[in-house]
């Protein structure tokens, strides 16, 4: 497994030559016939080993040489479903396309998808509840190089407005991405509910605030993976959390794992 982020076409490059990518993914050191190098960004590939990253950020690059010709997965172990493929050609042979025409391709189809994806949005809205806020929108794409998903980083209702003693309820409406509903300050463990969460008979997660300064945590909202032929069954995925507001006021709410890409929102409760 090469740990590669998705690119809508599948790169081409060849034996020999190094191709640059930005990697958000656990590091795994690799045993090679090759002298190690200081610089832990770069490796060579052949697909006998594993090559992976540290956590990287943005515009921070990671280089993988290719020494054989060869078909090579890759994947972000971060983002299920995000993965593709590098087809690398002999020296000898020719290139049919040039990065750029990758990158291009690439753009259009995210604009495509983007369409796609304000058209579910504009859906959601119409079709939601006055106390309801669906939890970000995401999709699984296939292309010829693998599947990646497509994630809407928002509440799509973030102004929400009820009544003393009323219950919001956060539903996530995407396949593969885990969201959080926090309140006030964020865990150290983001994965698992805070104490104060309770669930209901329908499996839903259910908390209660008293005061605007009260914390409180969904842990993660998610789908349940896809069951697969030969293995255990999975369980049930969490994808809803209410809140029930017994004071009024102003109570901020982020989503803990993606929150800086504006995942926020506020619950207005009047008397």
């Amino acid at each position: 497994m090469l740990s590669l982020p998705y690119r809508t076409i599948p790169p081409l490059a060849k034996s020999g030559v190094a191709v640059e990518k930005l990697l958000p993914a656990k590091f795994t050191k690799i045993k090679s016939r090759w002298k190690p190098y200081k610089r832990l960004s770069l490796f060579f590939f052949d697909g006998s080993t594993c090559v992976s990253t540290p956590p990287l950020m943005k515009d921070q690059t990671f280089t993988v040489i290719f020494p054989v010709a060869g078909n090579f997965k890759l994947s972000c172990l971060f983002h299920e479903n995000m993965e593709g493929t590098v087809h690398v050609l002999d020296m000898s042979q020719k290139l049919p396309h040039d990065q750029a025409y990758y990158d291009n391709h690439a753009k259009s189809d995210g604009r495509t998808m983007l369409q796609d994806m304000l058209e579910d949005m504009d859906k959601s809205g119409k079709h939601q509840a006055h106390n309801a806020v669906t939890a970000g929108l995401g999709e699984v794409v296939a292309t010829g190089g693998g599947t990646h998903t497509l994630s809407v980083m928002r509440f799509m209702q973030d102004k929400i407005t009820v009544h003393k003693g009323d219950t919001v309820e956060w539903t996530s409406a995407d396949a593969i991405t885990p969201h959080t509903i926090t309140f006030g300050v964020a865990p150290l463990d983001l994965f698992d509910p805070s104490p104060n969460v309770t669930v209901d008979p329908d499996g839903a997660r259910h908390g209660v605030l008293n005061s605007t300064s009260d914390s409180i945590h969904s842990g993660f909202i998610q789908a349940a993976p896809q069951d697969r032929i030969g293995l255990a069954q999975s369980p049930l995925g969490v994808t809803r959390f209410r809140v029930t507001f017994s004071k009024t006021g102003v109570y901020p709410f982020i989503c803990a794992l993606h929150d800086g890409l504006g995942m926020t929102g506020t619950v207005t409760v009047l008397p």
